[in-house]
């Protein structure tokens, strides 16, 4: 058997599975698989053919010129309707013209040269045939270039080098016919396409069956590029029906899926050929056809006038709440990111004021932008090299000068801070403050380790430890890493918790509690006063130091009416001593006034931070201030 041989048997095999594979998982929900299926089909009985005659060599004489036709127009046919596929994969609102032009037109010449050939005319209109071929692999490639940014860049080079190999194997066809190597390289780029194509659970939502949050994003992706070309507009209505989450949990798992099922039965009734996506929990999306406004304002009618009545029947009967926005692009969002925004910001409006209607050009982005600022630069901090470890300077009331200080990290932007609890309350939620806190404490044993904090009366430094790094199994363990590499001891350092719930200390936080007490570790309570601490861990856990919140400390010189700040002075009393009771030592936060200073001094307050004796300030500064004090 020839080369030609082996390739022909390859691709039978390969497009064989891909056949099996389409009829198992994509072919009925994926949309316009319809035509790559099609192109699949063609080579697959393109390939049958060739292994017909391979396999029965003696019919080949008989029937030479209807293999010959049937098996290269069948490849054609495969190769227009995989171009085909690519322009509307990939475009949006191409028109009839261009797919006509580029792919019809030299389709139709490539079947005509087909059967020249294949009745003995000459050789040309073989190598014409070929040629064809060579010109929709060509129109392929350049969709991918020009339409690049309507899809991933990965699947772009994927699909991309697959085109190129095929337009280089009828390349060489043309050439070497006896090669026959371009029906396996068509198979490949056939599975390249398959598998290139978004899984049926990416694509559509499981719970309602409509087309999911990537699938928007996508289709928002291609409009855009198709907008930026042809300076068009489109129009959308966001449909928000708050408080669905709970529905299960009122009316009951049978009842809430007849419920679902005639919402979403009325919203396909409504949308009525428009797209219609779910992009959250409750959140919906009609992308008009045709992008026209005429059309989405009589879609968000329809949607208002529906929901105004009843849903379900006596058994769970109820009036749904909702709101609705009508929403033109680019007009109001001149991106797909300030878009998301704007989506993001209708549907808080909509779940905290529940109108029927909100209108989008009344919504502030400006904070929504700033957010989005921020989050991305709170995820860059560390490499950005934007994080900068300031130091507040601790009194002592018994030493008279200054024996600690507290480690706070600032993140700027080049040429302003982001506010602290702001980014830090940023950093928690996308995950990043594990890795922030890492760089602090490495920041912190560099300053102790390069500084000669003992002679200068530096007792230790007090480090903030987050939530999520006292989840972590292996923290104690990273701890002592961290000072074995700079020959810190670890009582220079004392680590400070913030109860932020109820139930932050699990049994996680408790035991890695205790692994860095065991290595020498020293621990406070900061914030204490702000609402959750458990006075029974508080007594239970090795806590050297309990830090008044600074809200505590300030209310008895800050309430107008004379009862507040009695009430709260005995709520400061009676914390303070509590906290000597049990054999901790104080320090009391957000110290700022002469007054305040003596009021703690009173109490018997340990120590005493606050911007009364400093501010938070950079590593040099802090060093200047300590010497100054604490030379008196």
């Amino acid at each position: 058997m020839g080369t030609g041989t082996y390739f022909d048997i390859s691709a039978f095999v390969v497009l064989l599975c891909l056949a099996y594979t389409f009829f198992l998982q994509r072919l009925d929900k994926v949309e316009d698989n319809n035509i790559i299926f099609a192109a699949l089909l063609s080579e697959l009985l393109s390939a049958s053919l060739s292994l017909a005659f391979i396999f029965n060599p003696q019919i080949y004489g008989e029937l030479k010129v209807p293999f010959y036709v049937s098996s290269w127009i069948l490849t054609a046919v495969s190769i227009a309707l995989t171009i085909l596929f690519l322009f509307i994969n990939r475009t949006y609102n191409i028109g009839i013209w261009k797919p006509v032009i580029l792919v019809g037109v030299p389709f139709g010449l490539d079947i005509i040269f087909i059967i020249c050939a294949c009745f003995g005319l000459h050789n040309t209109f073989r190598d014409a045939a070929y040629f064809c071929d060579l010109v929709m692999f060509t129109v392929g490639i350049c969709v991918l270039l020009i339409y690049k940014k309507t899809s991933s860049t990965e699947r772009t080079i994927l699909v991309f080098l697959t085109l190129v190999a095929s337009l280089a194997a009828t390349a060489v066809e043309m050439m070497y016919p006896e090669v026959e190597i371009q029906s396996f390289v068509i198979a490949m780029l056939l599975a390249e396409m398959f598998f290139s194509l978004k899984d049926p659970e990416d694509q559509f939502d499981a719970e309602t069956g409509l087309l999911g949050p990537e699938t928007f994003k996508e289709e928002i992706r291609r409009r855009y590029y198709y907008l930026d070309r042809h300076e068009a507009e489109v129009s959308m209505v966001l449909l928000i029906i708050p408080g669905s989450a709970s529905f299960m949990k009122l009316l009951g798992e049978v009842n809430e899926m007849k419920l679902r099922q005639s919402v979403m039965s009325e919203l396909k009734r409504i949308s009525d050929g428009t797209e219609l996506y779910k992009i959250n929990q409750g959140v919906y999306v009609f992308l008009a056809e045709k992008g026209k406004k005429e059309e989405a304002i009589k879609v968000q009618r329809s949607i208002i006038s529906r929901f105004e009545m009843t849903f379900g029947t006596e058994a769970y009967e109820m009036e749904l709440p909702f709101c609705t926005s009508l929403i033109e692009i680019p007009k109001m969002a001149p991106d797909s990111t300030v878009l998301m925004d704007l989506i993001h910001m209708a549907m808080k409006e909509g779940i905290l004021f529940g109108r029927k209607e909100i209108d989008a050009t009344s919504l502030d982005l400006s904070s929504e932008e700033y957010m989005r600022q921020v989050d991305e630069k709170v995820r860059h901090a560390v490499e950005s090299g934007n994080l900068e470890v300031y130091y507040q300077p601790i009194y002592s009331f018994k030493e008279k000068r200054f024996v600690s200080a507290e480690a706070l990290l600032r993140l700027h932007d080049g040429e302003t801070f982001i506010p602290p609890d702001l980014f830090i309350t940023v950093a928690e939620n996308n995950g990043s403050i594990v890795e922030i806190d890492d760089y602090v404490v490495q920041q912190v044993c560099k300053m102790i380790s390069g500084r000669n904090l003992k002679d200068l009366g530096i007792r230790y430094i007090e480090l903030n430890l987050s939530v999520s790094d006292m989840l972590q199994d292996d923290i104690a363990g990273k701890m002592k890493r961290m000072v074995e590499m700079y020959h810190v001891n670890p009582s220079q350092i004392n680590l400070e918790i913030t109860e932020t719930s109820d139930d932050t200390f699990t049994g996680t936080v408790e035991a890695n509690v205790y692994k860095l007490s065991k290595l020498g570790f020293n621990f406070s309570l900061d914030d204490f006063g702000t609402g959750y601490s458990s006075l029974s861990r508080i007594i239970m856990m090795p806590f050297d130091i309990i830090k008044l919140d600074k809200t505590i400390v300030q209310s008895p010189f800050m309430l107008e009416d004379e009862q507040d700040r009695e009430n709260a002075r005995t709520l400061l009393e009676s914390s303070a001593d509590m906290i000597h009771q049990i054999g901790a030592e104080t320090v009391a936060e957000g110290v700022e006034t002469k007054e305040q200073l003596d009021a703690m001094e009173r109490l018997g307050v340990n120590f005493i931070q606050g911007f009364y004796f400093a501010r938070p300030m950079p590593e040099s500064d802090f060093i200047n201030a300590v010497k100054v004090m604490n030379k008196k």
